[in-house]
């Protein structure tokens, strides 16, 4: 190729690159005369996700510093409010399945009878503080649900899924 059409392809070139812009700024313009009115619901809603998406809704705590309450049955009683707490299959399906649907670091699957049965034998005591405070690869689930819900998602991934029995301790 010669110098000459290399300079009619860049020109060629820039022109549909500037052709593309102006259809672009051009759609925008017209995108915004149409939809782009200020409708009050739709600004209140657009604030409303704007906050919400600001909202922290995990903090990390550093050492020393006192983990947030979380709700349970006996605080919702005494407080006269309502707290829903969840149930086994909930926490379960909301903190657990991550690591124990598919074995995720040698996690036993829910309902997996042999990956679970070597851990039962330790009671529910021990089961209940591993899953609070972790244990080898599973991290401390102790601020994502309470006791309470901690010992339902253990009963619910064990004993309703697998079968097992989990010995008091």
């Amino acid at each position: 190729m010669s110098a000459e059409q290399d300079s009619v392809f860049v020109r060629n070139f820039a022109l549909v690159i500037a052709g593309l812009v102006g259809v672009t700024i051009l759609l925008i313009v017209i995108a915004n005369s149409m939809f782009g009115d200020e409708d009050p619901a739709r600004q209140e809603l657009a604030e409303e996700r704007a906050a919400a998406n600001l909202e922290r809704p995990f903090a990390v705590r550093l050492s020393g510093e006192p983990a947030p309450a979380i709700a349970s049955a006996e605080d919702s009683a005494d407080a006269g409010g309502v707290t829903e707490v969840r149930s086994g299959e909930q926490v379960t399906q909301a903190v657990c399945i991550a690591c124990h649907q598919g074995n995720f670091l040698n996690a036993p699957g829910i309902g997996d009878t042999e990956g679970w049965s070597a851990r039962i034998d330790k009671g529910w005591e021990t089961l209940t503080i591993n899953v609070v405070n972790g244990y080898g690869n599973m991290p401390a689930q102790g601020g994502a649900a309470s006791e309470e819900e901690i010992r339902a998602a253990i009963e619910w991934m064990i004993e309703d899924q697998s079968g097992l029995e989990i010995p008091e301790s």
